[in-house]
């Protein structure tokens, strides 16, 4: 198991998914890498305050939701599993467990959140285009991950932390995670695919991210997906001296 292997369990290992080899090796792991323990640390309390009881239930129909979606999660068939090396599908599949996690804590937060409310319109509306747009993320990962050309991209950030990109031609996509980036004061952090000396935004993320996939929609022509520090709200172009990491996509 690589060290990019390592790092990527942070999420199961956080939602009890892994097996006892996959255990261990993290757990030893986990004494020496302070990033994955915060990150599990940080995980773990998210599912504890999802799965408190005291928490107000959600609206009718959102856990079923849920469980829908992930029951769906597409897998690779043993065909499409042999036209990608082996290790990368093991990261795949680490990948498709942890984007099924991200998107089914996101909706059940949602549902969490609605059940606090005072009922009006207005509210109820947002929720609901709130889980739509959850909906359309989960479906456009679950496609990206379990597609025949899908490939896995890492790298370490400048300042720390990792970007790992996993991204499929044939799906026009690809799913994005920051992992264990360091805070940066009231700036951002900003997304983008790169065609040339051309630069399209593929969105901001919050600052001090720890955890979290993001999907990243029409590749193109692009050769390089790349992540910067900016200003709050972020730019119409990249400040290249705030570079945090570069993906070839080549």
């Amino acid at each position: 198991m690589t060290m990019s292997d390592i790092h990527a369990l942070s999420g199961a290992y956080a939602l009890d998914s892994v097996d006892d080899i996959e255990r261990a090796t993290f757990e030893r792991h986990l004494r020496e890498c302070d990033t994955c323990a915060q990150e599990v640390r940080e995980l773990q309390a998210t599912v504890a305050r999802l799965a408190d009881e005291s928490a107000t239930p959600p609206p009718p129909g959102l856990r079923a939701e849920v469980l829908r979606q992930i029951s769906q999660t597409p897998q690779l068939t043993n065909g499409q599993a042999a036209r990608v090396s082996r290790s990368q599908a093991a990261q795949v599949t680490r990948w498709r467990r942890y984007a099924a996690v991200s998107v089914a804590a996101a909706v059940a937060a949602i549902a969490v959140g609605a059940g606090t409310w005072a009922v009006s319109e207005a509210r109820v509306r947002d929720a609901r285009d709130q889980l739509a747009a959850e909906r359309r993320n989960a479906s456009d990962m679950q496609r990206v991950l379990a597609a025949p050309d899908a490939r896995v991209l890492t790298g370490p950030g400048r300042d720390g932390g990792s970007v790992t990109l996993v991204m499929s031609r044939s799906q026009d996509a690809a799913v994005a995670m920051l992992g264990g980036m360091p805070d940066v004061g009231d700036k951002t952090y900003q997304l983008w695919l790169i065609t040339g000396n051309q630069a399209q935004s593929q969105g901001i993320v919050g600052n001090g991210v720890t955890a979290g996939a993001m999907i990243v929609r029409g590749l193109g022509s692009a050769d390089t997906f790349g992540v910067t520090v900016e200003k709050p709200g972020g730019a119409q172009q990249p400040d290249l001296t705030q570079l945090i990491r570069t993906l070839s996509l080549s």
